[in-house]
């Protein structure tokens, strides 16, 4: 069972949802995944903490503002968030929030990169992150999606030293990010005009044909899938009930 006790500076270390409704949303990803969950008191109210096999997977809160829209957010690992903002700034990046604690968990910020794609900031505290991941129901993968990638990638590696490569693929050229020698996130030239710059989060299931049937069951919807790529997986784009959009993948082998 491939678990995590850490997370170095620049690597996808947590993901959670940001949601009109937090209850069905909780009912939708139990169907989905099989999570369960554990409230955690914030000083923006409860906080879902899923977890599967008893480990931290992924988090579920309300919206702070009735306008926005439901979404995943992907985090960096950071250690020092204070630090990694003024980069930040200085990078051409803009602070949607600030530095600031979440209790005793750790300290976090929001900022869009040059291109408008969202991402959150994480330094540990007693919380460093997803326990668990590459299992059913657990974060396998994370991946930026950007109309202007170069600009995007350039940010990224002046912030956080990601190293990237570019290979062909069946749908187009790939984006590689690296920290060090693995491979922690992807990227890839937007494919619809209409959906914003953003960061995507991908989930690991068993069985991603089942995963569209159970999704859409509870009132979910397919946005693409099953694709397969070959070494690799079958993925499915899903929309949770409330908007969230997000991806399964059934692996094609063990990652470890």
């Amino acid at each position: 069972m491939p678990t995590r006790d850490g997370y170095a500076e620049g690597i996808p270390s947590w993901a959670d949802l940001a949601t009109s409704d937090v209850e069905g949303a909780k009912t939708f990803y139990n169907a989905l995944f099989g999570w369960d969950y554990t409230e955690e008191e914030t000083d923006s109210g409860p906080y879902m903490m899923a977890s599967q096999k008893g480990l931290s997977a992924a988090g579920i809160g309300g919206l702070q503002d009735e306008n926005m829209a439901s979404v995943w957010s992907t985090y960096l690992a950071t250690d020092n968030a204070d630090a990694t903002a003024e980069k930040i700034k200085e990078a051409g990046g803009t602070l949607m929030m600030e530095p600031f604690d979440v209790m005793d968990a750790g300290r976090m910020a929001f900022a869009t990169d040059p291109t408008g794609a969202v991402f959150g900031i994480w330094e540990a505290k007693n919380h460093f992150g997803a326990a668990i991941v590459n299992e059913h129901g657990a974060l396998n993968w994370n991946e930026l999606q950007s109309d202007n990638l170069e600009a995007a990638l350039d940010f990224y590696t002046e912030v956080f030293g990601h190293s990237h490569e570019t290979a062909e693929m069946p749908n187009g050229p790939y984006t590689s990010i690296s920290v060090g020698d693995r491979a922690v996130a992807g990227a890839m030239p937007k494919p619809d005009p209409g959906f914003p710059n953003s960061w995507g989060v991908y989930f690991a299931v068993d069985d991603t044909n089942k995963a569209m049937t159970v999704a859409q069951e509870n009132g979910g919807s397919v946005t693409f899938g099953p694709m397969e790529i070959p070494e690799v997986g079958t993925f499915a784009g899903l929309v949770d009930p409330y908007g969230a959009h997000f991806t399964v993948i059934q692996l094609a082998g063990p990652v470890d």
